[in-house]
């Protein structure tokens, strides 16, 4: 089974170095959906507040610039100002 790694590219960069076995791509892609979601609902969504994209790429190697990439999500909020906790 292939391995995929998840890395996101906020400004703090976090580098997925284990990865994870999933039989494919598509099954890769729902993967980044559901990890996508969970981390922007905890506290490393503030830099899309700021004009500054989000991403995550998602490749075959622990780091994000080498080995193949499978697709990179991107996410860029503009013209909002950042949420406020009530």
């Amino acid at each position: 089974m292939p391995r995929f790694h998840f890395h996101i590219m906020d400004g703090t960069d976090l580098f997925d170095r284990d990865g994870l076995q999933l039989p494919d791509v598509a099954a890769a892609k729902l993967e980044a959906i559901r990890l996508a979601g969970a981390v922007l609902s905890e506290s490393r969504a503030g830099s899309i507040w700021q004009d500054q994209p989000w991403q995550m790429i998602v490749n075959d190697d622990p780091t994000p610039n080498t080995g193949l990439a499978h697709f990179t999500l991107t996410l860029t909020v503009r013209g909002s100002e950042a949420p406020t906790a009530t």
